[in-house]
């Protein structure tokens, strides 16, 4: 009866613990690609570093109304988890981007320090449905931010660091694709078809633009046209502009020239009216591309905080990175059999050798070749010997 009693009081394993099934976008990683994505997340965070940037760690849940409620957080709204915190019995937001929680940090623990501000974050978001490119609802993302600047040299600044971040994990072949995110729509502003140009604006389609027979429709149609990598024909459509929609366009031109002449290995596309953004971007919107990966992988632009300062920074998607790194360069493990002890094993340690300590009453060598090492030390005397 008493082992009756215990079968029944043990707990039944499921078929998903069994098989360790995990929600959909959500993922274990093992090695190598665990230490593959640690390495290029230390070289991104490495760079910005290098360029002054100041490291701040916020937290992976907030209260609800400080992480959605303003323009930034509420572009992800719909993309935030929510849960009910038992402690204080608030709804609280599992972050799903973290630019707003660097911009309350700006603003509310380091609002005593000088402008400009120059911060840089790394961690894991998690979003209520994935991207149409990316299966992965759990992302880790790192990220530089400038508080109190929106000019053409904090631009350049910013997507530079993001061009030297890539090219810092290998990447090649980095286009830089600049827009003006709000553009479009002050050109249409009180216009009474205005979201039927701005759909056409987002199919690209100048054509139609053209064939409605309106100013404004006209001035997107060109707008449209002039876009891309030639500059000359962004330039003589400005000319025929008024002098606010001009000044836009030629600052977008003169950050598209001073990126290519500080780095002649870098593309720059104009997308002018590209509106592809996280919503909350302002003057200028970018993206950057890289060769032999989909989709962007990192992406940025000026914003206003909630404290109303001007902002402009940079988010990059680790997880696209990680699609591309080079395997991971063998490393020879000295292995350190139980008769030599673990001090030898800590010696061997600090001269930079990788040591993997072998069990107790085992065949040593055995062990060793399956444990992929390369030498073995088999007592606290002994040289090590290949294997």
């Amino acid at each position: 009866m008493t082992s009756e009693h215990q079968r029944k009081s043990e707990p039944e394993i499921s078929a998903a613990s069994q098989t360790g099934l995990l929600p959909s976008g959500l993922s274990d990683v093992l090695y190598p690609q665990a230490e593959q994505n640690d390495r290029a997340q230390h070289a991104v965070m490495s760079c910005f570093t290098q360029f002054g940037y100041h490291l701040v760690s916020p937290p992976l849940m907030e209260f609800e109304e400080t992480l959605v409620e303003d323009a930034i957080g509420a572009s992800l709204s719909t993309q935030t988890f929510r849960v009910l915190d038992p402690l204080s019995r608030r709804m609280m937001g599992l972050r799903a981007d973290m630019t707003a929680q660097v911009a309350r940090i700006s603003g509310t623990r380091l609002r005593h320090i000088p402008r400009p501000l120059r911060l840089a974050y790394k961690g894991d978001v998690v979003r209520v449905s994935p991207e149409v490119l990316n299966p992965e609802r759990q992302m880790a993302q790192a990220g530089a931010e400038i508080i109190g600047r929106d000019d053409d040299a904090a631009a350049i600044e910013i997507i530079l660091l993001g061009v030297q971040a890539l090219k810092s994990v290998s990447l090649q072949g980095i286009t830089v694709d600049l827009c003006l995110p709000q553009l479009a729509g002050s050109i249409c502003a009180e216009h009474p078809n205005k979201a039927e140009f701005l759909e056409l604006v987002q199919q690209k389609d100048s054509s139609a633009l053209y064939a409605k027979g309106d100013d404004k429709a006209d001035i997107l149609a060109g707008i449209l046209d002039a876009s891309g990598g030639d500059t000359a024909a962004l330039r003589a459509v400005a000319g025929r502009l008024d002098a606010d929609i001009a000044s836009q366009l030629q600052r977008l031109i003169s950050i598209c020239d001073e990126i290519t002449s500080l780095d002649a290995d870098v593309s720059v596309t104009l997308d002018v009216l590209d509106r592809q953004s996280d919503g909350y971007h302002s003057s200028i919107g970018f993206a950057l591309y890289a060769q032999g990966l989909r989709g962007a992988i990192a992406a940025g632009g000026a914003y206003e905080t909630p404290y109303q300062e001007k902002a402009i920074g940079l988010s990059v998607y680790m997880e696209r990175i990680q699609r591309l790194l080079p395997p991971l360069a063998p490393q020879a493990s000295v292995y350190i059999a139980a008769e030599a002890g673990m001090q030898t094993a800590l010696n061997y340690a600090a001269r930079g050798r990788h040591v993997m300590m072998g069990s107790p009453q085992c065949v040593a060598e055995e062990e060793a070749r399956a444990l992929g090492c390369q030498f073995i030390v088999r007592t606290a005397h002994s040289e090590p010997e290949a294997l």
